[in-house]
């Protein structure tokens, strides 16, 4: 009767250990989600950030009126109109 209990109490330790380690594994991916490079939704918005050392001309899709062009500084954010509206954005090149 003791082996089964130590068992028990070695499997639940090994498992609090396990949950600790995904925790704290998830924990460290998060800023990576809050960072996204490219094309991205912020609520109800569509943004595009360059985090190349580049400028980056994208063209953007609409699903809803005319195809843009953008000039992106290396680092910065660009909104890109709503994000039900936007479709894809592609890089074009440097402008």
């Amino acid at each position: 009767m003791k082996t089964s209990t130590a068992r028990r109490t070695a499997m639940l330790f090994a498992g609090l250990i396990a949950a600790a380690a995904l925790t704290s594994g998830t924990a460290s991916a998060a800023p990576e989600a809050r960072n996204p490079c490219g094309l991205y939704r912020d609520g109800d918005q569509a943004m595009y950030k360059n985090c190349t050392t580049a400028n980056e001309n994208i063209f953007v899709t609409r699903i809803f009126g005319e195809n843009l062009y953008h000039c992106v500084t290396p680092g910065s954010v660009k909104h890109v109109g709503p994000w039900n509206d936007v479709f894809r954005a592609y890089n074009r090149g440097t402008c």
